[in-house]
C-alpha cells in the first residue's frame, strides 16, 4: 500500500528530509514543486506528549510492562493544556509559508497562483501531493478547451461591427466574405484548441497505461480522480465541437443567402438550427431535464425563425409585420435578461453561493442582455428619440453591437475558467447533499436543504434556502421586491406535534 510522501519541518521551517524519495508509480504526474511540508518532528512529539501517547524511541522493557503496572500507572489525557485548532492551523499555515517563501515561492498569498495550497476564502486546502499531480495531469485535457470562448468572442466581436457598419450603409461597399472571415478564423481556432486537448488526452492514456504495467502501480487509486475529470473534458469538448460545427454550417448557408438570394431560402438556411432548437423543445417537454423558462426560450426561437420564413420566402408581409418578430426577439431578450437578475439578487440575499468569477460573468452577461434589447429595438425601428435630441442612432448600433458579443463572450470565458480551477481543487465527483430533517405532525420528513443546481450560463450554482426570518424581512422592507422574493424557496420551520404534551391515557406498551 502506498504511504503519502511528507517532509518534516524545522523549528527555522526549513525541510528536514530533502532526499526523501518518490514512488516511483507517481512519478509520471509528480511535481516537485507542488509537495506540501508537514508540521515539525519536535511539534509532533509535543502533541504525541500531550495526548499521552508512547514515543517511538521508548526501550522495549517499557513496552513490556505487565498489565497491572500499566493499569496503575495509566495517564489520563487532559484538555486543558491543548491548543486550539485555531492556533493548530495558525502554527502550521505560518511554518508552511516560511518553508515555501525559503524555496523561492514569492506568491503563496490569499488569491495567488499555488491554487492547491489556498482556497476561494484564503484557508488552506490539504490535498495529497499525489491527488494534486493526477488531478494537474488529467485536467491537461481539459486546459485546451478553457480558451475556446475566447477564440470566438474575439472572432464574432468583429464579425459583429462589421455586420452593423454593412447593414447601417456606413461601410456599403464592404463584402459579405469580410464580415464572416473573423467568424470562420475563430473555429479554426476552435479547431486547433480541439485537436491539442486530444492530443492530450492521447498523452495522458498512454502515461497511464505504462503506469499500470508497474508492479507497484496506484492506478487502481489513480483512476479514483482521473477519470470523472477526464469525463467532464470528454463532455465539454464534445459538446462545443458539435455546437461549432452547427454554427458553421449555419453560416455557411447564410453567406451563400446573402450573396444569392435565389440559390438557398431561408428555410433552408435555418436547417441545422431547426434541429437544435427541436431537439431542445423535446428535451424540455418529453425529458423534463430543463427549467420551463429555457424551455419557452427555445419555443419562441422557434417562432422567430417560422415567422421570418413566413414573411420572407412566401412574401407574406401583410399577415407577417416585422414589428411582430422584432417584439419576439424583445421578449427573449428580456426573459434572459430576468433569470440573469434573479440569480445575482439571489447571491445578494444570500440564496445563491456564487463564487466571484460567476459574480462577474452574471454581471456581465446582464449588462450584455439589456444592451442587446437597446440594439435590437434600434434595428428594427421599435425606439425613436425626439428631435430635440440630435444623435445618430446608427453609429451607436456599430459601437454597441460588438461590445454586447464581447461582454457575453467574457463572462463565459470566466465561467469556464472557474469550472477548471474547482476541478483542480476538489476533483471531478459529484459530491452528494444529505437532506434536512424536519419534524411534523406525522412524524419526521426529509426535505431538500443546500444542494447544487445547474445554471446555463454558469454551471454548477450552490444555493441554500432562506431562513424564515429573512424572507419576512424581504417581504416587509423591499415591497417592490417582495413578488420577486418569493421565487426563492425558504425554509420551513418544524410544525408544532399537537400530541406533544398531551396526557396519554389507557396507554398500553407493545412488548406487554
Amino acid at each position: 500500500m502506498h504511504q503519502p510522501q511528507h517532509h518534516l519541518l524545522s523549528d527555522d521551517g526549513t525541510p528536514a528530509d530533502a532526499t526523501d524519495p518518490v514512488h516511483p508509480s507517481r512519478q509520471l504526474f509528480y511535481r516537485q514543486a507542488d509537495r506540501i511540508p508537514d508540521l515539525s518532528l519536535d511539534s509532533r512529539n509535543n502533541n504525541s506528549h500531550l495526548f499521552g501517547a508512547t514515543s517511538s524511541e521508548s526501550s522495549v522493557g517499557d513496552v513490556t510492562q505487565s498489565h497491572s503496572e500499566q493499569q496503575q500507572e495509566t495517564v489520563i489525557p487532559t484538555t486543558s493544556g491543548l491548543p486550539s485548532p485555531e492556533q493548530l492551523h495558525a502554527d502550521y499555515s505560518y511554518r508552511l509559508h516560511r518553508a515555501h517563501v525559503r524555496a523561492g515561492h514569492r506568491n503563496i498569498v490569499v488569491g495567488g497562483t499555488h491554487g492547491r495550497y489556498r482556497d476561494f476564502n484564503g484557508t488552506l486546502i490539504e490535498v495529497p501531493e499525489e491527488v494534486f499531480a493526477v488531478r494537474k495531469a488529467a485536467l491537461t485535457v481539459f486546459h485546451p478547451l478553457t480558451f475556446c470562448w475566447l477564440i470566438l468572442t474575439v472572432g464574432f466581436s468583429i464579425a459583429a461591427g462589421l455586420g452593423a457598419a454593412r447593414w447601417t450603409n456606413k461601410l456599403s461597399s464592404l463584402p459579405y466574405w469580410a464580415i464572416f472571415l473573423p467568424i470562420w478564423l475563430s473555429h479554426g481556432g476552435i479547431l486547433i484548441m480541439h485537436i491539442k486537448s486530444a492530443m492530450a488526452l492521447s498523452k495522458f492514456i498512454h502515461e497511464a497505461n505504462e503506469n499500470r504495467q508497474r508492479p507497484d502501480s496506484t492506478d487502481h487509486l489513480d483512476r479514483v480522480e482521473y477519470l470523472a475529470l477526464l469525463q467532464r473534458s470528454i463532455k465539454f469538448g464534445v459538446k462545443t465541437g458539435v455546437l461549432c460545427f452547427i454554427v458553421f454550417i449555419f453560416e455557411v448557408l447564410l453567406y451563400i443567402r446573402l450573396c444569392n438570394s435565389s440559390a438557398i431560402t431561408l428555410a433552408q438556411v435555418y436547417i441545422p438550427v431547426w434541429i437544435l432548437t427541436v431537439i431542445y423543445i423535446l428535451n424540455g417537454i418529453v425529458c423534463k431535464s430543463q427549467h420551463l423558462l429555457q424551455s419557452l426560450v427555445w419555443v419562441l426561437l422557434f417562432a422567430v425563425m417560422l415567422l421570418s420564413v413566413i414573411r420572407v420566402d412566401y412574401q407574406l408581409t401583410g399577415i407577417v409585420p416585422a414589428s411582430f418578430i422584432i417584439a419576439l426577439i424583445i421578449a427573449i431578450l428580456v426573459i434572459v435578461t430576468g433569470v440573469l437578475i434573479y440569480v445575482v439578487y439571489g447571491h445578494q440575499i444570500g440564496y445563491f453561493l456564487l463564487t466571484e468569477s460567476q459574480l462577474t460573468a452574471g454581471v456581465l452577461y446582464s449588462i450584455s442582455s439589456m444592451l442587446a434589447i437597446v440594439v435590437v429595438a434600434i434595428m428594427g425601428g421599435a425606439l425613436h428619440l425626439p428631435e430635440i435630441i440630435q444623435l445618430d442612432l446608427f453609429m451607436i448600433t456599430i459601437f454597441l453591437a460588438p461590445f454586447v458579443v464581447a461582454l457575453a463572450g467574457l463572462g463565459a470565458y470566466f465561467v469556464t475558467r472557474d469550472e477548471f480551477d474547482r476541478l483542480l481543487r476538489y476533483g471531478g465527483q459529484s459530491s452528494n447533499t444529505p437532506m434536512r430533517l424536519r419534524l411534523e405532525a406525522n412524524g419526521w420528513n426529509s426535505v431538500v436543504g443546500n444542494g447544487v443546481a445547474q445554471i446555463p450560463m454558469f454551471g454548477d450554482v450552490k444555493y441554500k434556502p432562506l431562513d424564515s426570518a429573512m424572507k419576512e424581512m424581504l417581504s416587509i422592507d423591499l415591497f417592490w421586491l417582495c413578488c420577486c422574493s418569493h421565487f426563492y424557496s425558504a425554509e420551513v420551520e418544524d410544525e408544532v406535534n399537537p400530541y406533544y404534551g398531551r396526557p396519554v391515557v389507557d396507554y398500553q406498551s407493545p412488548t406487554s
